[in-house]
């Protein structure tokens, strides 16, 4: 705390007067030459001079809409959930204290405030309220705007505020830093009528500061635990993928051992060594922020969010080993990665059917068609890896791929991916803005899966991007050009759903000029076998598994089952398989207990796996719930509408 900062013992209490003759002298172009006033306040005062502010009125013109300060709040969501529990303690500590306490963004805007009930309503009539902007420039010299420039607690009394009207009242503000980057988050104001004036007003601000700092250092940390649980699959899974986990703030926190191998193949040179928080806790001093994140030196293509309950915790790059044959894998597809002596292109596309090799042909005729394609069929069949083969055979070769499911998502996060956005454009946006998916694909093709979860009021912004070509990111008003095919996909009847109302119908003619219908895996009579095959020796390569095979035993089995998750349901079956088993010729007893075929025959006679029947209860009980509303089951659970169906079929659960 600097020596000036607080009031005890200061002409401004003792001889309020002389500070007002004083504030006076200063603002009819005199000069103040004795130490009347506090260094503090004279620096103050002397900046407002230089920035022409009214000493009459503090401005009201800078006040917040409703909409301008829900964004605010927004991207201060963070600091917001940091203060909630002093927050609500305030509104019992404050009562009858004739005081009230501000929560205040960096910006000087106030985001919240609680406290004396007689003072909150008092408050309204000097602009002491959210949405209200108390920087220096905006409001003269005052506690909040003087706190933030100087980044110090100080206490402002009376005649010390630089403009006449707001005079009445005494100020106490400390800035928040955060805790481990010491970047400034904001501060915490006391505010009272002249006679609240006590010490205890800026001990009050300090500690409301430090405990906020305590409790904004407690969430972050939790929320990294959570980024870590929720993407350790992620890493403990085999493969020859680099992957990179990163925070909101574009820090690395994790990396696999590949990662090192891969981005050296790739000529990246990135510094992989993990940013540890804690060891920044007690750390002193100044905060400079990195000129190049880690994250933006990573190709865009690569990085997704990661979602948890809703909202992006962070962002996950997962970046292939670069060899002689490009190989691109499919996050819908698990079975797409291609054998070794495949190439590109509709080569990977694996079966024998008449069915699928109908719908192949169909596809490589589209693939040279300048229009959008609408792909259809169930989740898992595949339909990422057609349009990744019509891409690579088409017109947009050249340029990039780029895929985004549009399930799953808020509708922030989805626009933000879609279209990009700027710094703090909603909450989890990524700090310095971020390209969208769109631009990314500029020159190449789009690919949008489950383009039917697209939100309504999202559908006509995408509209227009195909009609001008252009787009604006999140956030800014600045059009961009842009030139992409795009393919979209989904499991819907998007008919049924324009006749709904769920989705509009210009946007369903725009899309669908060329639809193509992918066959499920049950109705491709002898692919199970070739895809099973092609799976296995694709993981024998990965995992250097020697000379080990499917037996025939197994594969007829394979044959008889439906496969409700089609080539996804089929691909997590023999790599759990050739996991679970150390046998040259792998047979039925080897898969994975619970396995059932469609004509009734139990692999393994044992119970279930304990999480199916936790997972099996859960949506049971949500079902009942929700009265059998789907649509608010699959909110509740955090999971994509067809997830959802998916699991219904895949427990025999019947909707009630």
């Amino acid at each position: 705390m600097t020596n000036d900062s607080s009031l005890k013992g200061s002409t401004a209490v003792s001889h309020p007067t002389r500070i007002a003759t004083a504030r006076e002298k200063l603002q009819t172009g005199g000069d103040l030459t004795d130490d009347t006033v506090r260094p503090v306040i004279k620096d103050s005062w002397e900046r407002c001079m230089d920035g022409h502010v009214d000493p009459l009125v503090a401005k009201r013109s800078l006040e917040l809409n409703g909409d301008q300060l829900h964004n605010l709040r927004q991207q201060n969501q963070e600091l917001i959930s940091a203060s909630d529990i002093i927050m609500s303690e305030v509104k019992e500590l404050l009562a009858e204290s004739g005081t009230i306490m501000h929560l205040v963004a960096p910006s000087g805007t106030i985001l919240n405030y609680e406290g004396d009930p007689a003072t909150l309503e008092l408050a309204g009539n000097y602009n002491l309220i959210p949405g209200a902007n108390w920087s220096e420039h905006a409001a003269g010299t005052n506690a909040i705007g003087t706190a933030l420039n100087n980044a110090a607690p100080v206490q402002v009394h009376a005649f010390e505020h630089y403009c006449e009207d707001i005079s009445r009242w005494t100020c106490s503000a400390a800035v928040i830093r955060d805790p481990f980057e010491k970047r400034l988050l904001g501060a915490v104001n006391i505010s009272g009528l002249e006679n609240t004036l006590h010490d205890y007003c800026l001990a009050l601000a300090l500690s409301g500061a430090r405990r906020i700092e305590g409790q904004f250092a407690q969430l972050k940390l939790a929320k990294r635990d959570t980024l870590l649980g929720v993407t350790i699959n992620r890493f403990t899974s085999s493969g020859n993928d680099g992957v990179l986990l990163f925070d909101l703030d574009g820090k690395l926190v994790r990396a696999n051992p590949q990662a090192d191998r891969v981005l050296a193949a790739r000529g990246i040179r990135i510094n992989l060594t993990p940013y540890n928080p804690i060891l920044t806790l007690n750390d002193e001093g100044d905060y400079f922020a990195e000129s190049v994140s880690v994250l933006n030196q990573i190709d865009q293509r690569w990085v997704e969010p990661v979602i948890h309950q809703g909202d992006a915790i962070g962002y996950l790059a997962v970046i292939a080993l670069p060899s002689r044959h490009p190989q691109a894998t499919s996050s819908n597809s698990p079975a797409s990665t291609p054998a070794p002596d495949e190439t590109t292109g509709f080569s990977r596309l694996i079966g024998q059917s008449r069915i699928f090799q109908t719908a192949v042909q169909q596809a490589k005729r589209l693939a040279k068609a300048p229009i959008p394609v609408l792909l259809q069929g169930e989740t898992g069949v595949g339909k990422e890896l057609f349009a990744r083969a019509m891409h690579e055979e088409g017109k947009t070769q050249n340029g990039e791929f780029v895929a985004l499911n549009c399930g799953g998502l808020s509708r922030d996060l989805l626009a933000g991916e879609l279209f990009g956005h700027v710094e703090g454009a909603f909450t989890g946006a990524r700090r310095g803005g971020m390209p969208g998916k769109i631009e990314a694909a500029n020159g190449g093709t789009l690919f949008l899966d489950e383009i039917g979860e697209m939100p309504l009021d999202l559908q006509p912004m995408f509209l227009r991007v195909l009609q001008e070509s252009e787009i604006c990111r999140v956030g800014e008003t600045r059009p961009r050009k842009v030139n992409f095919r795009l393919i979209a996909a989904t499991n819907r009847d998007l008919a049924q759903e324009v006749a709904e109302g769920r989705f509009r119908m210009d946007l369903y003619y725009r899309i669908s000029s060329m639809t193509l219908t992918i066959p499920p895996l049950r109705e491709r009579k002898g692919d199970v076998s070739l895809l099973a095959e092609n799976i296995f020796s694709n993981l024998l390569e990965q995992h250097s598994g020697g000379e080990r095979r499917l037996s025939k035993s197994l594969l007829e089995l394979l044959e008889k089952h439906s496969w409700p998750g089609n080539i996804r349901e089929l691909s997590n079956l023999i790599t759990a398989t050739f996991f679970l088993s150390d046998q040259e010729a792998l047979g039925p007893e080897d898969l994975p207990k619970g396995f059932i075929t469609s004509s009734g025959e139990i692999v393994d006679e044992e119970d279930s796996n304990p999480l199916d029947l936790a997972e099996k209860d859960v949506i049971t009980r949500t079902i009942r719930e929700q009265d059998g509303n789907l649509t608010k089951v699959a909110k509740q659970l955090n999971i994509a509408k067809s997830t959802l169906y998916i699991k219904l079929k895949k427990y025999g659960i019947q909707r009630s």
